[in-house]
């Protein structure tokens, strides 16, 4: 059953309640009021007759007839009928008018012990009536009083508001149905929007949101559905982003493996196929060698690359000096025949840090300054001491790079120039390998570059300072 036909049947269940609980209370409360009222009229007309009775004490039964024959031709309407009877003997003094009940020796006995009037509701084929019974004193001659009211029309004004309530209650569940649902439906209205989004969302459109502005508690859970909806769309961003580099990794790799070893296995083929002179066997076996170092490399690096991600180090005190000038040292080695000006400042102090994570991370920077300079130009490494570990800069004046390239460059296998760097003998894992040694000590990497006059890079490492 839905949810708005729930609400309806509710609603329209506790209306029905409430007014059948408050018709019937009243309705019982003015039958009883009424009923009450018409018993009141014939006590009164009991106790008047009676009275009078008392005081013409000791008449005969002639004049008793009498009294109550001119009573009754005045006050006729306050009675239905009058009866008057010796209780002993049984003789009837006088009667007149409708008295649906006669008294037994039972009765008898009870209003004599009791000293009290019976009354009794009585119903007959004719209609409803109220009977008061009682014994009157006059002289030596003990009588019997009755006295009976007609109450028809209480009990037929009874019937008569049960018919009218029967009237108004179906017209109220009528009307109570209708505004039940129509309410019933404004209030899911917010949900069945909800729904309405979720079951885009489920088929793939990640983009829709819900739009409700009820003011009330389902508004307030559709802001938490979508911004739990802009996390799932945000992830599935990242997840695609993902499987796309991924995907861009595994041809990258497949292309750095294709080419030395298409280039390793055709040497070998002509160096197995065909007789080459001393030379060209040297140029052979050299180029076999240069391929297979690059081999020996990469996978070198790719293997650093998920000890960084598996691996826990521990960060060590370590003087910043020595560090960059022994990477400042090691890199000079390899740049001998370039026209290259290679230069370090560094502050003389400790940080915690990785040692030799650190000082191939800056080799690394500027082993990519190197590649990035064409014919001469300057590199300039700094390192200085910050409160939460060091920084150090690696500047060049190199070529530089283009603003939507500066994103991308720590990607694995990624490269600015893709025939450069493989020429100069760049796999495109040295960034990513830095960028994993800068997260390592908490850290991060920052790019900054104009194309045409160089680039500087930041190696921000948090990974503390010695007290």
């Amino acid at each position: 059953m839905k949810f708005k036909y729930k609400v309806m049947l509710y609603m329209t269940a506790f209306l029905s309640f409430f007014y059948v609980v408050s018709a019937c209370l009243l309705i019982f409360v003015s039958f009883q009021m009424s009923l009450n009222k018409e018993k009141a009229n014939a006590l009164n007309a009991y106790r008047m007759i009676q009275n009078m009775l008392l005081v013409s004490n000791d008449m005969n039964q002639k004049a008793y007839t009498y009294t109550l024959s001119q009573l009754a031709s005045q006050n006729d309407s306050m009675w239905k009928g009058i009866r008057l009877k010796q209780t002993g003997s049984g003789t009837l003094y006088y009667e007149n008018g409708y008295l649906p009940y006669h008294l037994i020796d039972e009765d008898i006995r009870t209003m004599k012990t009791e000293e009290c009037c019976l009354i009794r509701y009585i119903q007959t084929e004719d209609g409803q009536y109220i009977q008061v019974s009682g014994l009157v004193e006059t002289g030596s001659v003990p009588l019997s009083l009755e006295v009976s009211q007609d109450v028809t029309q209480v009990y037929t004004a009874r019937e008569t508001q049960l018919q009218i309530y029967k009237v108004i209650l179906a017209f109220v569940l009528t009307a109570g149905s209708v505004s039940a649902l129509l309410i019933a439906e404004k209030l899911t209205k917010p949900i069945r929007q909800l729904s309405d989004v979720s079951k885009k969302i489920s088929d793939g459109n990640l983009s829709i949101r819900a739009d409700i502005h009820s003011g009330d508690e389902i508004e307030l859970l559709a802001r938490d559905f979508n911004r739990m909806t802009d996390t799932i769309e945000n992830n599935m961003h990242q997840m695609a982003d993902a499987m796309k580099r991924q995907e861009e990794f595994m041809g990258s790799f497949a292309h750095e493996l294709k080419t030395p070893m298409t280039s390793i296995i055709g040497y070998a083929d002509l160096m197995r196929s065909q007789a080459l002179d001393k030379e060209e066997q040297r140029e052979a076996a050299e180029y076999i060698f240069s391929e297979g170092r690059r081999l020996e490399s990469l996978s070198l690096k790719l293997l650093d690359l998920l000890v960084l991600k598996k691996k826990d180090f521990e960060l060590r005190p370590t003087n910043l000096q020595t560090v960059i000038e022994g990477a400042v040292h090691t890199a000079l080695s390899s740049m001998a025949d370039k026209n290259i000006s290679l230069k370090g400042r560094y502050d003389d102090g400790f940080c915690l840090m990785e040692s030799d994570l650190v000082k191939s991370l800056i080799i690394n920077l500027i082993d990519n300054a190197k590649k990035a300079i064409d014919d001469s130009g300057n590199i300039l490494v700094v390192g200085r001491l910050t409160e939460e570990g060091c920084l150090i800069t690696v500047a060049d004046t190199g070529r530089g790079m283009k603003p939507e390239e500066l994103s991308r460059i720590t990607e694995a296998f990624y490269r600015v120039d893709k025939s450069r760097s493989r020429a100069q003998g760049g796999a495109g894992l040295g960034l990513a390998l830095c960028q994993a040694i800068a997260e390592l000590h908490h850290g991060q990497l920052i790019f900054e570059s104009t194309p045409g006059k160089g680039t500087v890079v930041k190696a921000v490492l948090n990974g503390g300072r010695t007290k």
